[in-house]
């Protein structure tokens, strides 16, 4: 079989091209984080309260989060946000803390409070900052490598009222 010299450099110049798209491909540097870690990525904190009024004795839900996702959560592994508190402010001036909780994978937390004043209470969520790590509170991985570990998220915090009548 003949092959015309045309085909031979066609296919010689397609061999090249692909074998030099492949080397740039292995040669080029693979990058999974940046350097220096991230120090003061900011947050913002929400906190919502549901019923509200709410009768003395009656269950209330307080729903808090961050406006961002934690980045390295994954299915049960990764990180969550961490030591989340809500400080409530009775009518009478005493203070009780709820928490720490830890948030689910979006972010984003709930817990349940039963009010025994008439009054309005003042709820104060607090989330103190955090640096990532891929691990969550299981101990489970999110995922094998991340651009965010060990980059800081701000602390923030926000505040909402409870309304308590007596009926």
């Amino acid at each position: 079989m003949k092959f015309s010299r045309s085909k031979t450099k066609a296919t010689a110049i397609a061999l090249f091209l692909v074998l030099t798209i492949a080397v740039t491909l292995v040669a080029l540097p693979v990058a999974n984080a940046h350097t220096p870690p991230w120090t003061n990525i900011p947050t913002w904190a929400y906190v919502g309260v549901s019923p509200n009024p709410v009768g003395v004795g009656q269950t209330a839900t307080i729903v808090f989060w961050l406006d961002k996702v934690p980045p390295t959560a994954a299915g049960i592994g990764g990180d969550r946000w961490r030591n989340l508190k809500i400080e409530v402010t009775k009518p009478d001036g005493s203070k009780e803390t709820l928490g720490p909780f830890v948030s689910d994978p979006v972010g984003g937390a709930y817990t349940t409070y039963t009010p025994d004043q008439v009054g309005t209470y003042s709820l104060v969520f607090s989330f103190p900052g955090q640096v990532l790590s891929r691990y969550g509170p299981t101990g489970i991985v999110g995922s094998t490598t991340s651009v965010y570990e060990n980059d800081t998220y701000l602390a923030s915090s926000a505040t909402a009222t409870l309304t308590v009548q007596q009926e």
